[in-house]
């Protein structure tokens, strides 16, 4: 048998294991239109700050992941798409690869919107390791003095935040009322962006959208922004601008099939990425499809497209085992996600959009927000309030640990937002107990970890 998998981020990764696991010598092609192995997606702040070592940055071992694995890892090679008649993965130019299995894994890519002046030199996503290293090349060469973010997303605020850590103004622009507006309701992220504003200095114009970037001589020096719904125009002068305005799933590679996509079935609106059930096989039973470039069930119950890393790696091992002949599905892809900023953290899970009520928990430096619906947990969030500077003696990612402008994590990291997930999990069908308020009132994260609340993130049938 043959699997050809196309990408090579974590949902690959986890695809490659869990098939070797179960298949030994069937023979296995990788399809990269990056020249890296594997690497740590959510780590890009850490590459542009320059304070991770290489094996924490490839985290599967680089090269020697395939040699391990046996697998004909084939980088810079662009697909463009597939045709599941023939059961050929195209290449750019043309090639075309046979498959009797074949793993769509390819992500999403960063989009940009349509504003006047985005060709301009130092105008640039952060979405991927080529991203970081030229950011990273841009600050060193010291010709950048204020930098511009475009979106308050994740990406955007972890960017900022790195920036200004190492000397530069920074500015951050985002359409919505709040920052982290799909992670965060007003409420939590007010609190989470006044320490960013008031401890690292960072600048937040919420409620306001890009106009233009203007530059001379090819280069950025100006992005004209307006809030919303007036006409007040306001110029933030820049020598980088970085569009972290979000993703989209690379659902082009099924373009030209009959491979079903994720369509809101009232407006006819694509929503989301390639349809997967919970086996993560598309409407072609032998084209899988896991990570950013996916919608799927979620674990509660919700068909979603969630580009966040644990599901990516959740939903490519079930892909990976399947692949191999095993029977294995998965209880509703994971949603929980925190923002890796080092001055305060944040993260969230569910969905919060439609509760009906909610309730606020402070204990020490922790806010957590548990969402309700009908009586039962539908999300939550979290923010970890500031407590001071102090080292993260701790930090795999460090290569100097010495360093004393190495700040520690000071709330609730991604850890914490799984804790807090699997619990409220097992919580979701059961109406929100006085036991329940006093774990979380109290604090005990840990507890709230106990294997007897806990579900499998997959199973054999």
């Amino acid at each position: 048998m043959r699997v050809v998998i196309v990408g090579n981020g974590p949902a690959a990764a986890s695809a490659i294991e869990a098939f070797r696991q179960v298949d030994k010598e069937s023979d296995i092609i990788v399809l990269s239109d990056e020249p890296y192995p594997t690497y740590a997606p959510n780590c890009m702040e850490n590459v542009i700050r320059g304070d991770i070592s290489e094996q924490a940055l490839f985290y599967k071992g680089g090269y020697e992941f395939y040699e391990r694995l046996k697998v004909d890892f084939r980088p810079n090679k662009e697909v463009v798409g597939i045709d599941n008649k023939k059961k050929v993965v195209v290449v750019k130019g043309g090639e075309e690869i046979p498959y009797d299995k074949c793993l769509l894994a390819a992500g999403a890519s960063a989009f940009i919107p349509p504003i006047p002046g985005r060709e301009l030199g130092g105008v640039t996503t952060a979405k991927n390791l080529d991203d970081a290293k030229r950011i990273r090349d841009l600050v060193l060469s010291g010709k950048v003095k204020r930098v511009v973010i475009v979106g308050a997303g994740p990406i955007g605020v972890e960017d900022a935040e790195t920036l200004r850590s190492m000397g530069l103004q920074v500015a951050v622009v985002e359409f919505f009322d709040r920052v982290l507006p799909r992670m965060l309701d007003k409420y939590m992220a007010d609190r989470y962006m006044k320490v960013l504003e008031e401890e690292e200095g960072i600048k937040f114009y919420l409620n306001h959208q890009v106009l233009a970037i203007h530059g001379e001589d090819g280069w950025v020096e100006a992005v004209e922004i307006v809030q919303n719904g007036t006409d007040r125009r306001k110029f933030l002068q820049a020598d980088l601008v970085i569009l972290s305005t979000g993703v989209r799933p690379r659902t082009h590679l099924v373009a030209n099939t009959d491979i079903k996509i994720h369509i809101d079935e009232r407006t006819g609106r694509v929503v989301g990425g390639i349809l997967v059930n919970e086996y993560q096989q598309t409407s072609d039973k032998d084209v899988y499809a896991a990570g950013d470039i996916c919608s799927g069930i979620d674990a509660w119950g919700r068909q979603r497209w969630i580009a966040l890393f644990p599901p990516a790696q959740q939903g490519g091992a079930v892909a990976g085992y399947n692949m191999a002949g095993l029977k294995i599905k998965h209880s509703g892809l994971v949603d929980y996600n925190a923002v890796k900023t080092r001055s305060v953290s944040a993260g969230s899970g569910g969905v919060f959009e439609d509760a009906e009520s909610s309730m606020v928990f402070e204990y020490e430096q922790y806010l957590i927000k548990v969402f309700l619906k009908e009586g039962k947990v539908c999300g939550y969030q979290f923010v970890g309030q500031s407590r001071g500077k102090r080292l993260n003696q701790r930090n795999v990612f460090l290569k100097d640990k010495t360093w004393d402008h190495v700040i520690k994590d000071k709330g609730l990291g991604l850890e914490a937002s799984g804790v807090l997930f699997h619990h409220f999990i097992a919580q979701r069908n059961r109406n929100f107990s006085p036991e329940v308020v006093k774990v979380i009132k109290m604090g005990m994260l840990r507890s709230l970890g106990n294997v007897k609340f806990e579900i499998p993130m997959f199973y054999r049938e």
